[in-house]
């Protein structure tokens, strides 16, 4: 994610060239989703899982496809979502085969309810929960974010359970704490999140203090804590997605993974979208009756821009920033394995939201062509290596993703527009800031959660201080060297769940402990700053 305010204005270069082709579908050719002709109605009831999931192909580039045998025992999603613009709310049906990947029982299964916190601003409630077919009686907790579902008996490591439940989430209208990430807003609407989804397990977990009436037991393991409202929320981990989406037959959709209409024009009005998805840690889509949509394919990539039908300008560079990004991410990290990659103009408060094979971009930047806008963009295209392809926990290591984020946007600029402008953005965006910092007593480690940092300082250490970490780190080991690094940490980590000691692990496999020491000094802030 990149606030409004996390970044200083870059130096004007909107030199660009673009291609103007027909938008988002599952096939290499882009079509629109819009208003095709109605095919026969589909079945009302979701098919089947499958493992591995042969009809999860279309969301993979073809030589990635094998991808999707990797995860045998990943958590399958099966979701129904009906929206309703006159509430305005969704109702939906959720299945979802989970597996205890774990070496421990579990004798609790947690669902987190983001609508319901305060960054999110929605309602959700859910009913008709039910492990293997038992109807199962759910405690609520952190203010009816978190479900805890009792196991009777417990999973054992190895064993799946499959969770069925109905829910109802009413979209908020007006903005209170949040980004606008979820709601219905100027005829647009941003389903982030919008369903009930199983948090992670791991050795970590939240930690009794921030669950109030909890005992330790309840909480150990699960990732469950409501995260401050300005910064990610999401901890999640790779799953596969089929999502059938039922919206007013007008709205242009996005979402991550690969779309395809499988009945339009129905005698409601409606239409219904069957979305698949690659292994993906999160699941959005976004609706809107006014979109504009420019395709272009890179990498055997089709980049989607969907802009509003008046900010056609802003569409057109919004994908050429894109597609190089993807060009150049792809050469500096490793491969984009999925088949497509949606670029959303929204009314979101943010600068720019990062999801799995979808962005969303601040409108304002459409209608001004700020100069900040390639640096957004280039932004949440970055993201889709670090979180979602190489994950890890936002709330409480931030720096992981977003400090590495925003210094490979820095890259960016550096392979497209020269060393020279590279230099002057290190010291305009990031040493000047620093400095600012430090004279005004508010220096920190960039290594905290995100609950750490008052709002303003957030952005400051984690956004600007964050990158020179890896820039004094890239200029110690040499281009060559910090490459490799970059390479190593992609392809050892694709797909998982990353902390710092694998990205330590990659720095070491490369040029050894040499250079821990920045690592205390800029991220853990065990050795004072020099």
């Amino acid at each position: 994610m990149l606030r409004t305010d996390q970044f200083k204005s870059v130096t004007c270069m909107m030199i660009c060239s673009f291609l103007l082709v027909s938008c988002l579908s599952s096939s290499p050719t882009p079509s629109p989703t819009a208003t095709p002709s109605p095919p026969p109605a589909a079945s009302p009831t979701l098919p089947p899982l499958a493992t591995p999931p042969p009809d999860h192909v279309p969301a993979m580039r073809s030589e990635f496809a094998a991808d999707l045998e990797l995860f045998p025992n990943g958590t399958r999603y099966e979701i129904e979502l009906t929206v309703d613009l006159d509430a305005p709310a969704v109702t939906g049906h959720e299945r979802a085969n989970y597996t205890n990947t774990t070496d421990t029982p579990l004798d609790t299964l947690y669902l987190r309810l983001f609508p319901n916190t305060p960054g999110y601003g929605g309602d959700m409630t859910v009913t008709n929960i039910k492990l293997n077919d038992r109807p199962v009686e759910p405690a609520r907790e952190l203010g009816d974010s978190a479900l805890r579902l009792p196991l009777d008996p417990p999973l054992e490591p190895g064993a799946t359970i499959v969770l069925t439940l109905d829910f109802t989430t009413v979209l908020p209208t007006s903005t209170g704490e949040g980004y606008r990430q979820l709601g219905y807003y100027d005829t647009v609407v941003a389903l982030a999140n919008v369903y009930p989804i199983i948090p992670v397990y791991d050795d970590k977990g939240t930690g009794p203090e921030l669950v109030e009436g909890a005992s330790p037991e309840l909480v150990e393991g699960w990732n469950i804590e409501i995260a401050p409202t300005y910064g990610d929320a999401i901890y999640s981990e790779t799953a596969f997605y089929t999502v059938q989406v039922t919206a007013p037959a007008g709205m242009t959709l996005a979402a991550s993974g690969a779309c395809a209409p499988s009945a339009l024009n129905r005698d409601d009005g409606n239409a219904t979208w069957t979305c698949v998805t690659g292994p993906m840690r999160d699941f959005n889509a976004i609706l809107g009756p006014d979109y504009q949509v420019k395709s272009d394919l890179v990498e055997g990539i089709t980049v989607n821009s969907l802009s509003y039908s008046n900010h056609q300008e802003g569409g057109a560079l919004a994908l050429d920033w894109a597609t190089e990004a993807v060009r150049i991410f792809s050469d500096l990290f490793g491969p984009y394995p999925f088949s497509e990659l949606d670029i959303v103009e929204t009314p979101t408060y943010a600068g720019g939201i990062e999801y799995p094979g979808l962005v969303v971009i601040n409108s304002r930047y459409y209608e001004t062509l700020s100069q900040d806008m390639e640096w957004v963009v280039v932004h949440e295209v970055a993201h889709q290596w670090w979180y979602s392809l190489v994950g890890n926990d936002q709330v409480d290591d931030p720096w992981l993703d977003e400090a590495l984020t925003q210094y490979s946007t820095l890259l960016y600029y550096e392979n497209r527009y020269g060393t020279a402008l590279a230099a002057n953005l290190v010291d305009e965006v990031f040493w000047q800031s620093y400095d600012g910092l430090v004279q005004s007593g508010r220096d920190a480690p960039a290594g905290m959660p995100v609950a750490a940092y008052s709002q303003a300082d957030y952005g400051a250490v984690v956004y600007r201080k964050g990158p020179l970490y890896f820039h004094e780190l890239r200029q110690a080991v040499g281009e060559e060297s910090f490459g490799a690094i970059l390479q190593t940490y992609f392809k050892r980590n694709r797909y998982g769940v990353a902390r710092p000691e694998d990205w330590l692990a990659a720095v070491k496999e490369i040029v050894g402990d040499e250079h821990r020491s920045l690592y205390e000094q800029w991220i853990a802030g065990t050795i004072e700053q020099q």
